[in-house]
C-alpha cells in the first residue's frame, strides 16, 4: 500500500506548474546572474579605472598651486572622466545604493583613498545615469570627477550577453524535459493504438494527468472489447463453417446418387462453389489476427508449385523467375495471396503468367493475363472486400469478392503493397511488392 500519492492535477495544470516553474526559474535566475554581472562590470572595469585616475589626479592637484589648480584639473580631463577643482563639492540629491559596493572596490584597488572622504553619487538616475563625486585634498579643497559615459553602457560586452541568455537556454531544456515527461503516456498510446487490431492486446499502464490516465483506461477497455468481439465472431465463423461444410459434404454424396450426369455435374459444380466461398469467407474474416509465424521461405519454389497445379489441371499458366529466391515471409497466407492471383488471371483472362525477380531494395512478384483489364477508375474499389465488378469481366463470377481483399492483407502483414495496372497490349497486371528487408 502507498502511503503518499501524487495528486490527480490534470494536463492543464501541468502545463501551468510548469510555466510557474520556469517563470520562477527564470526569474531568479536572470536577477542573480543580471545582478552579479552587473557587479563583476563595475568592480573589474570601471572601479578599477575610475581609481586610478582619482589617484593619478589627486596627486597631481594637489602638488600644484592654488591659483593653478583649477587648470591642472581641466588638462587632467578626458574623454572618459571629467575632472575639476573646486573650494566646495557641489553632490547632486541622488544616491544609488550599488555605489556603496562601487566605492569599496575603489578603496580596495587604491587603500590611500580610504581616508581622503571619498564620495560617489549618481547624477540624473535612469536610463543615461552618471556617476559624479569628489576626493578631499590635504588642504580639505575638493577634487571633482564625473565620467562622461551613461552607467547603463558600462561592461556591456558578448560574454555579459550570453550570461543573459543562459537562464534561457536552461529554461527551454528542463521545460522540454518536463512536457516530454508529461506527454510520454499519450506517445505510447499512439503506439499501442497503431497496433490495435493485429491480434494482440496490449494494455497500457496508466500513467500521467488524470484526463490521459482517463483516455488510457478508456482505450484498454476498448481494445479488450475489440478483442473480444472479434475472437468471438470468428469462433462463430469457424463454427459455421464447420457446419456448413457437413450438409455439403451430405450433397456431393448426393449427387453422386444423381443417374442424370448433366445434373449431377451441375450439382457438383454448385457444391464447389459453395465450398469456396465459405472457405474465401473464413479466410477473409478469420484473417485478422495474425497466428502465423514468419518463417524462411523460398518464394520461387512456391510460384513454381502453384504454377503446376494450375498446369496439371490443364490451365494455361506459366513462370518466369529463379529456381530459388528466400525471404522471411508467413508461407501459407503468401501462397494463398499468390494462388487468388492466378485464379483471377485463369477465370478472367484465360491465362496466366507468373513472374519473379529481386531488386536492390524489393522483391518484385507480378501476375498477368491477357483478359479485358479493369477500367482504372474501379482498381481502387475492386480491392475492397464483398466488390464485384462484373461488368468490367464476365457475369460468371464465383465467389463473394473476397480474392482480392485476402492478397491486400496477406501482402500488408508482410510489409507490402499491391497495384493493379492495365497492359498496354491487353490484360491486367497484379504487383505485388515485398521489402527486401525481410528477405
Amino acid at each position: 500500500m502507498r502511503l503518499f500519492t501524487r495528486p490527480a492535477i490534470g494536463i492543464v495544470g501541468q502545463i501551468f506548474a510548469i510555466l510557474l516553474l520556469a517563470l520562477l526559474v527564470e526569474y531568479g535566475a536572470t536577477s542573480f546572474l543580471y545582478e552579479r554581472a552587473d557587479q563583476f562590470s563595475i568592480r573589474d572595469d570601471e572601479a578599477n579605472r575610475l581609481a586610478e585616475h582619482i589617484v593619478l589626479a589627486r596627486k597631481v592637484v594637489n602638488d600644484e598651486p592654488v591659483p593653478t589648480r583649477a587648470a591642472i584639473a581641466e588638462e587632467l580631463t578626458t574623454s572618459r572622466y571629467l575632472v575639476r577643482w573646486q573650494r566646495q563639492l557641489p553632490l547632486p540629491p541622488f544616491i544609488a545604493p550599488s555605489l556603496d559596493r562601487m566605492r569599496g572596490q575603489i578603496v580596495t584597488w587604491e587603500p590611500e583613498l580610504a581616508g581622503r572622504d571619498l564620495k560617489l553619487r549618481l547624477k540624473s538616475p535612469g536610463r543615461n545615469a552618471y556617476i559624479t563625486g569628489g576626493v578631499t585634498l590635504d588642504d580639505g579643497s575638493w577634487l571633482y570627477f564625473e565620467t562622461r559615459e551613461p552607467l547603463n553602457h558600462l561592461g556591456f560586452s558578448l560574454s555579459r550577453l550570453l550570461l543573459a541568455l543562459t537562464p534561457a537556454i536552461a529554461l527551454i531544456f528542463i521545460g522540454g524535459l518536463l512536457v516530454r515527461n508529461v506527454l510520454r503516456p499519450l506517445r505510447q498510446l499512439a503506439v499501442t493504438a497503431d497496433r490495435l487490431g493485429h491480434g494482440t492486446v496490449e494494455p497500457i499502464a496508466a500513467e500521467g494527468p488524470s484526463e490521459v490516465r482517463r483516455l488510457i483506461n478508456a482505450f484498454n477497455d476498448m481494445q479488450s472489447r475489440i478483442h473480444r468481439l472479434i475472437s468471438a465472431r470468428t469462433e462463430a465463423l469457424a463454427a459455421v463453417g464447420h457446419d456448413f461444410r457437413t450438409p455439403l459434404a451430405r450433397l456431393r454424396l448426393r449427387a453422386d446418387a444423381v443417374r442424370d450426369e448433366e445434373l449431377r455435374d451441375a450439382m457438383l459444380a454448385d457444391v464447389v462453389e459453395m465450398d469456396a466461398m465459405v472457405a474465401s469467407l473464413l479466410a477473409y474474416l478469420g484473417g485478422e489476427e495474425d497466428h502465423e509465424a514468419p518463417v524462411r521461405t523460398d518464394l520461387a519454389v512456391i510460384c513454381a508449385t502453384v504454377v503446376e497445379h494450375a498446369t496439371d489441371l490443364g490451365q494455361a499458366a506459366e513462370y518466369h523467375g529463379p529456381d530459388h529466391l528466400e525471404a522471411t515471409v508467413r508461407p501459407l497466407g503468401l501462397k494463398r495471396a499468390i494462388v487468388n492471383l492466378v485464379d483471377n488471371a485463369l477465370h478472367y483472362g484465360g491465362n496466366a503468367r507468373l513472374c519473379l525477380e529481386r531488386t536492390a531494395t524489393q522483391i518484385r512478384l507480378r501476375v498477368e493475363d491477357d483478359g479485358p483489364g479493369i477500367p482504372e477508375d474501379q482498381q481502387v474499389q475492386v480491392l475492397q472486400p464483398f466488390v464485384r465488378l462484373d461488368g468490367a469481366r464476365s457475369r460468371d463470377t464465383p465467389g463473394f469478392g473476397l480474392g482480392l481483399p485476402i492478397v491486400v492483407r496477406a501482402v500488408e502483414l508482410e510489409g507490402g503493397s499491391l497495384t493493379l495496372r492495365n497492359l498496354p497490349a491487353g490484360g491486367l497486371s497484379a504487383e505485388i511488392w515485398l521489402p527486401v528487408a525481410r528477405s
